[in-house]
C-alpha cells in the first residue's frame, strides 16, 4: 500500500495526565507512572493541585496529533492486531453455551442484549505501538497468551465522514461502541488510555476500511540478542536451582496450606520461591528486557513480561529456558525493530474489501 503516511515510532514515550481542579495538563515520566511514585500522586504544574494519576486522568500526548485532521487521517497507515487471520471479515460471534458464565449470570433477555452488543461492535484501529500494546494486554488478560496473533496495516476509504474533535472514553461511548450508536459517521477519534495511552485510536464501520495487509507475529527467529542473552539467564537459573537443592525441607504456612489444597484436588504442587530465588528470578526479567527491549520504558517492558509468561504458561509441554528467551526475543523485535515490521508487511499481498454496510 504504497503513499500511506508512517508515523515514528517509539514504546518509549511518557505521559500526560489532567488536573480535576483546573483541567490543566501536567507531563508524567514513564518510569515515575511505573514506580508510582508518592503513592501515585504528583502537583499539577498549573494550579499546584493534587493528581492522583492512572488511566482515569490520562490526556492527549500531542496536542498537535496529525490525526486531529480529517485530511492526514485519510492518508495515515493504521494498526490492528487480532487472533482472527480472515479480519475485518472474519465474524465475531459470542460464546453463550448454557454453562458459560455469562450464560449463567445473565437472563435471556440480557443475554441477548449482551450478544447483540458485542456481535455490532465497531472495528477498532489504532498507532502501531497501540495496537502491538493491544495483544500485549490479550496475552497478559484475556487468556490469549497462546494465540497466534496477527498484526494488519490498514487504510482507510477517501471521503469519509469523521465525527469532529475526539472523544475521551473514560467519559464517553467509544471503545465498547457499536455500528448503530456511530449514527450518521463513518469514523469516531477517541484517546485510547489502555494501549499507547494518550494515542488517538479510531472507532469504524467495516466499510471505512478500503485494504488490508497482514503478517503473523512474531516475524522470524531472533537474531544475536538470544544467544548473547541465553548464558545470562542459564548462569541466573542454575543460581535458583542451587538454592532451592539446598533449601530446609520445612514448609512455612503459606505453603502448607497451597499443599493441602493442592492434595485435595490431586494437582501437582510446586513449592513457593524464597526471597532470595524471587530476586534471582526478577532479575532473570530484568536481564531479558534490558537485552531485548533496550528502547522500550519500564511500563511497556513489564506489559510485555507479563504477556511472555502468559505465553510459556500456555505452552503445553512446558518450554525451557531456551525456548522461552527464543520466543522473548523474536516478538521484542516487534517493537524494537518496527521498520523490519514493516518491510514485511509492504511484501504481503493488498486485500482489497468491497464497500459495505456497516
Amino acid at each position: 500500500m504504497e503513499g500511506l503516511l508512517e508515523r515514528t515510532v517509539s514504546f518509549a514515550y511518557d505521559y500526560k495526565v489532567m488536573c480535576r481542579s483546573c483541567t490543566g495538563t501536567s507531563p508524567l515520566a514513564s518510569s515515575d507512572y511505573y514506580q508510582e511514585i508518592n503513592e501515585a500522586h504528583i502537583d499539577c504544574a498549573h494550579c499546584g493541585g493534587d493528581i492522583h494519576f492512572g488511566p482515569a486522568v490520562f490526556t492527549l500526548r500531542d496536542a498537535e496529533d496529525p490525526a486531529l485532521d480529517d485530511r492526514w487521517l485519510g492518508s495515515a497507515a493504521w494498526y490492528h492486531t487480532s487472533t482472527d487471520g480472515e479480519w475485518p471479515n472474519g465474524t465475531r460471534t459470542m460464546p453463550t453455551e448454557p454453562d458459560s458464565p455469562i450464560a449463567r449470570l445473565l437472563s435471556p433477555a440480557g443475554l441477548q442484549r449482551a450478544r447483540e452488543r458485542y456481535e455490532t461492535q465497531a472495528l477498532h484501529l489504532g498507532t502501531y505501538e497501540a495496537a502491538i500494546e493491544s495483544m500485549l494486554r490479550r496475552m497478559r488478560n484475556q487468556a490469549d497468551g497462546g494465540s497466534q496473533f496477527y498484526l494488519y496495516r490498514v487504510r482507510l476509504r477517501d471521503g469519509l465522514n469523521v465525527e469532529a474533535g475526539w472523544r475521551d472514553e473514560n467519559h464517553a461511548e467509544a471503545a465498547q461502541i457499536t455500528h448503530r450508536a456511530l449514527g450518521d459517521v463513518d469514523a469516531i477519534r477517541y484517546l485510547n488510555v489502555h494501549e499507547s495511552p494518550g494515542s488517538i485510536s479510531l472507532a469504524v464501520r467495516r466499510g471505512a476500511i478500503e485494504a488490508t495487509q497482514r503478517v503473523a507475529l512474531p516475524l522470524t527467529a531472533p537474531g544475536q540478542s538470544a544467544l548473547a542473552v541465553r548464558a545470562d539467564v542459564a548462569s541466573l537459573r542454575a543460581r535458583v536451582e542451587h538454592m532451592e537443592i539446598h533449601r530446609p525441607a520445612t514448609l512455612d504456612q503459606v505453603d502448607q496450606l497451597r499443599a493441602e489444597t493442592a492434595r485435595r484436588r490431586g494437582t501437582a504442587f510446586t513449592r513457593s520461591p524464597s526471597p532470595e530465588q524471587y530476586a534471582l528470578l526478577e532479575k532473570i526479567d530484568e536481564v531479558l528486557e534490558d537485552a531485548c527491549l533496550p528502547d522500550a520504558s519500564r511500563p511497556v517492558k513489564s506489559a510485555f513480561t507479563g504477556a511472555l509468561k502468559a505465553w510459556r504458561r500456555a505452552q503445553h509441554p512446558d518450554v525451557d529456558d531456551a525456548a522461552y528467551v527464543q520466543r522473548f526475543a523474536a516478538l521484542a523485535a516487534t517493537l524494537q525493530d518496527p521498520d523490519a515490521t514493516f518491510r514485511a508487511l509492504s511484501s504481503q499481498p493488498i486485500q482489497e474489501l468491497r464497500p459495505c454496510q456497516p
